[in-house]
């Protein structure tokens, strides 16, 4: 059996950017994403820290090309209703680091991950990781399902688990523990015609939080004049009547 130098669960940023650097070094990387690209994800707003990673792998012309709304601040709104002056990052940094992206997950995490195979990453779509095999307490494998609905096993020196919450080593190992102060859920949705601010203000990130301060929402603009709508609470509170119909609990 073929041994690989690097096995990576998971294909959103992290997984992705992990094989195109990897692979960069000319080490094999196999990496598999359960889903078929390009698909839906949640976590549109960048923060300017990403230029850096963003530059180190090579796709920053692509960014600066995209149609993806630029984000030079952020505001936030209290209880009350009142907004904070906005936060403009290039008041702290002159770099142009200091603006970012607010993108459609699934357009930016396809670039990440065709930029990973570009750079010489395998890269199997439509594949899920059944189990992570062990030998002692060191990760040597992993069983796949994989587009056909075959099963096999992949053998590699290392194996990266990008998996996001299924966090298969963690749960596998007992290590996985739930914070109780991040048992968070989220209501979200897109809607067209959302309205925007002007110049450097058309992409900012808006924070308002509730009355209760149990809860916040997020107002983010992306392309095509939609705004990505959210609210973040606690579990038990957001989704208190979470068997009622999804629509009523949205309302």
């Amino acid at each position: 059996m073929k041994i690989h130098d690097v096995i990576i669960i998971g294909g959103g940023p992290a997984g992705s950017t992990v094989a195109a650097l990897l692979a960069e070094k000319n080490l094999n990387v196999l990496l598999f994403e359960r889903e078929k690209f390009p698909r839906f994800s949640i976590g549109e707003s960048l923060m300017p820290g990403t230029y850096w990673t963003l530059k180190r792998l090579g796709v920053l012309d692509k960014m600066k090309a995209s149609v993806f709304p630029k984000k030079y601040s952020v505001q936030f709104y209290s209880k009350s209703g009142r907004a904070s002056a906005p936060f403009y990052f290039f008041e702290h940094d002159e770099h142009e680091s200091s603006k970012t992206w607010q993108v459609l997950r699934s357009e930016f995490d396809q670039m990440l991950l065709d930029n990973a195979e570009e750079k010489g990453a395998e890269v199997r779509q439509e594949t899920s990781v059944l189990e992570v095999l062990f030998e002692g307490d060191k990760a040597v494998a992993v069983r796949a399902k994989l587009a056909d609905k075959s099963i096999e096993e992949f053998r590699a020196k290392v194996i990266v688990d990008a998996s996001g919450q299924s966090a298969l080593i963690s749960r596998k190992m007992k290590m996985s523990r739930v914070e109780p102060g991040l048992k968070k859920a989220s209501i979200y949705t897109h809607f067209e015609g959302g309205v925007r601010d002007q110049g450097v203000d058309a992409g900012a990130t808006l924070i308002y939080h509730t009355q209760n301060q149990d809860s916040w929402f997020w107002y983010i603009p992306l392309p095509n004049d939609v705004v990505s709508v959210g609210v973040v609470g606690s579990l038990d509170y957001l989704l208190q009547n979470r068997k009622d119909d999804p629509q009523k609990i949205f309302d």
